[in-house]
């Protein structure tokens, strides 16, 4: 009788024991699969783009952990510098905005707003005064604008991206400065001189497409 008693207590134990060594992987693979959803996520990516108005910039991006990871501001900066036999010009191109992707988190279709800066600045020599003299000057002006754009972005640790857009703004054609006789420097003018031709940019708009590719970490 009492060996029929133990047996009734030890068996069970050894049947919930050997039921709980299977269950458990499965218990803790479920529980680490969900896990690995939000660690696959790669939140900061940098690379470059190639397009108009800009021809090269840097940028960079960073997904925010909350609003479902949908959402990326992001950062571009351009320079570029160039001489001719009457002035020595730089621009700066930086733009700061927000994307959204639409489905999936962190890649895929997005729409974005942002902000944007293209700076020139020139030196100018050789300026022709009214008085007949010669002078020189220098002038700054920047042309800002307000974005909307499309683009898609694969996953992954090496990415690629499109993307095409509009922006609005204000775009002036001519830069006016001070220039000051070379021969005497009392006497100033006020001169201008026109804005060199950039590719998709007009009066007020301003057209955005560019090739993009970088790494996410």
């Amino acid at each position: 009788m009492r060996k029929q008693f133990l047996l009734l207590i030890i068996l069970p134990t050894f049947g919930f024991g050997n039921m709980n060594k299977e269950l458990l992987p499965i218990v803790v693979y479920e529980e680490k699969d969900s896990l690995s959803i939000e660690y696959d996520i790669k939140r900061f990516s940098a690379g470059l783009k190639f397009g108009f108005p800009y021809m090269a910039v840097v940028g960079s991006q960073y997904i925010l952990p909350f609003f479902d990871n949908h959402f990326a501001p992001y950062f571009d900066y351009s320079q570029y510098s160039y001489e001719d036999y009457d002035r020595e010009a730089e621009f700066l191109f930086s733009e700061w905005g927000i994307s959204y992707f639409i489905k999936e988190k962190g890649k895929g279709l997005y729409i974005g707003l942002s902000y944007s800066n293209l700076s020139y600045n020139a030196n100018f020599m050789n300026v022709s005064l009214k008085n007949g003299s010669v002078g020189s000057g220098h002038g700054k002006v920047d042309l800002t604008t307000t974005n909307l754009r499309i683009g898609m972005k694969t996953g992954g640790a090496f990415y690629f991206r499109i993307e095409m857009g509009y922006g609005l703004g204000n775009l002036p054609k001519i830069l006016t400065f001070e220039a000051t006789d070379n021969f005497n420097p009392n006497h100033t003018e006020l001169a201008s001189s026109g804005i060199p031709k950039i590719d998709g940019v007009d009066e007020n708009r301003m057209l955005v497409g560019n090739l993009g590719f970088g790494l996410s970490f």
